[in-house]
């Protein structure tokens, strides 16, 4: 009876069940309004992701959990054994599980979105320039995810309308070919419709942004003459706008934003949006709860060449009996070491610098290590904020997310330009800006196209470390199996030699002279790769709703 009592007061009121829900903001009202329409961009922008542990939710496909993406190369090792890092290493990757590097559920949701957006745009009254700027940035925001898409899955469904029950919603794959396309025609007509750099606050999307990304995705096409000629135009382009190395290369990631080196970034905000990379990597004591949780192998250590640029080695005794002298630079500003200096920040006891002593309960690996420490004998320093204090808390951290600087468009330029013609003067120019930055020597004339190669995968290796690159870039070059599959990771056994002074004399010991340097074998981190892995296989679920997908090879 109250029912149809109900039924009826509605059928005296027409429209009654047709009044929209007073909690909510219609498209038509969001869209059309300026201040509606951005704050819905700002939020779609913010769905980029932020490559370490970002808080108060981590960003899809790069640390979902408290290790970094290098953890799955040869850069680092997860100190953990529990993280899902380790079942990539295992060679584990499931259609019902890709772990880490999954991103395929969070990147629709934010294609749907900036179509959403794009089309209310187009059908709003919102005047020029804005309307255009911001339907620019919408599509860069799209163009991002469909590049992290296709170059983790291979071709993708390519939606670029708004679905709705009456379009066909069971879309097939796109080939990646055809992804790299849309890319390329996507961000060309981005960068026409964004400003320039110098003309908008840090954090924000650029016409540089547009052509960096289109570059970057450019050269995992193998694209190469696209590749150079987009990078080219930053370099050497009217479309440089101020853009430069900066000058120190360890402050340049513990800026907070707007460092001219930096073309696209995600900044922070504590406590809305914060990062907590101390709290997760933090030597032991100077930790919260977590530390140490990635851990660099001595192969990634062992590839930082000596200061006057020739190679390391351990055959040389002056090399074994202290081997963390005279190293190029940016060793010294990304890998924690022994007697590496924290900073003037007092630890819970000893002395200010990284212990990493064999089974000496600081910082070091061994049977007797502590909980946090290390399992390799380093840890990496390149994001670490000292002004932080003792033990930071989750996402206090406030410096920025460096996703493209320009330092990978010179490398971008390099590597381009010598796959497409050989060696030339721009491509020795482009390497050697980022060499003489880092107080190293340039590069020796005279190189082959093979020799220029392997220099360029060198110094991408150095200057991009632990910025998620590596575990890509080994894919793209159709090395990852040569490299990852069967690898067994090393770390560094420091022992004092016999009559060194013992812990009771003195129990933190940094003088070479005194101690002994071995490579150890990090058990139970040894790697494979089947060769499925060069593609993420399509989720289950995907394919259980929509059965004109097909799944990748291997799974």
């Amino acid at each position: 009876m109250v029912l149809i009592a109900f039924l009826s007061l509605g059928s005296c009121e027409k429209g009654f069940f047709d009044r929209e829900p007073l909690d909510r903001i219609s498209p038509e009202n969001v869209f059309s309004d300026p201040a509606l329409a951005q704050a819905y961009l700002n939020n779609l922008i913010g769905k980029l992701p932020f490559g370490m542990h970002a808080f108060p939710s981590a960003s899809p496909g790069y640390t979902q959990y408290p290790c970094m993406l290098a953890s799955i190369s040869d850069e680092a090792r997860p100190k953990s054994g529990w993280v899902d890092n380790y079942k990539i290493i295992r060679g584990v990757l499931t259609p019902s599980n890709h772990y880490s590097l999954g991103l395929w559920n969070e990147a629709y949701v934010n294609i749907r979105q900036a179509n959403s957006l794009i089309t209310g745009l187009a059908e709003s009254g919102i005047p020029e320039p804005a309307r255009k700027q911001m339907a620019g940035a919408a599509k860069f925001v799209r163009a991002f995810m469909y590049f992290d898409l296709t170059r983790r899955y291979g071709g993708v469904p390519l939606i670029t309308q708004v679905q709705s029950v009456s379009n066909n919603l069971l879309v097939p794959r796109t080939t990646q070919s055809l992804i790299y396309d849309f890319l390329y025609q996507e961000l060309k007509e981005c960068a026409g419709m964004l400003p320039d750099r110098s003309e908008t606050p840090a954090g924000s999307i650029s016409r540089q942004a547009a052509i960096a990304l289109n570059a970057r995705a450019m050269l995992y096409a193998g694209r190469w003459d696209k590749a150079a000629e987009l990078s080219g135009e930053l370099i050497f382009g009217p479309s440089n706008d101020g853009l430069d190395l900066y000058p120190d290369y360890k402050q340049l990631f513990l800026s907070y934003g707007g460092n001219k080196e930096v073309i696209l970034e995600k900044l922070t905000l504590p406590p809305l949006v914060g990062h907590s990379f101390g709290l997760y990597n933090f030597p032991v004591r100077w930790r919260s709860d977590w530390g140490g949780q990635t851990c660099p192998t001595q192969e990634f250590v062992d590839a930082y060449e000596m200061a006057d640029g020739t190679p390391f080695d351990w055959a040389n005794p002056a090399h074994a009996a202290d081997p963390y002298k005279n190293r190029d630079p940016r060793f010294y500003a990304s890998v924690f070491y022994h007697g590496a200096r924290f900073s003037e920040i007092k630890p819970s006891f000893g002395e200010p610098f990284i212990d990493m002593e064999w089974n000496n309960g600081n910082e070091g690996p061994g049977p007797k290590r502590h909980g946090a420490a290390s399992i390799t004998g380093y840890l990496v320093l390149k994001f670490v904020d000292p002004s932080m204090g003792f033990a930071p808390k989750p996402g206090e951290e406030r410096t920025s997310w460096k996703e493209i600087r320009f330092a990978e468009v010179l490398l971008i330029y390099a590597e381009a330009a010598n796959e497409q013609n050989g060696p030339s003067a721009p491509i020795y120019e482009a390497v050697n800006r980022i060499r003489l930055r880092a107080g190293m020597p340039v590069l020796p004339a005279g190189l082959t196209k093979e020799a220029m190669r392997e220099r360029i995968r060198h110094e991408r290796q150095i200057e991009l470390a632990f910025e998620n690159h590596r575990w890509f870039d080994l894919i793209r070059w159709g090395i990852a199996r040569e490299i990852l599959d069967g690898y067994l990771p090393h770390g560094i056994m420091i022992e004092r030699k016999p009559g060194a002074p013992t812990r009771t004399q003195m129990p933190q010991l940094f003088d070479p002279v005194w101690l002994m340097f071995t490579r150890f074998e990090v058990s139970g981190a040894n790697q494979f790769f089947p060769s499925s892995h060069f593609l993420l296989p399509i989720p289950q679920d995907e394919l259980d709703k929509n059965p004109n997908l097909s799944q990748n090879p291997g799974y």
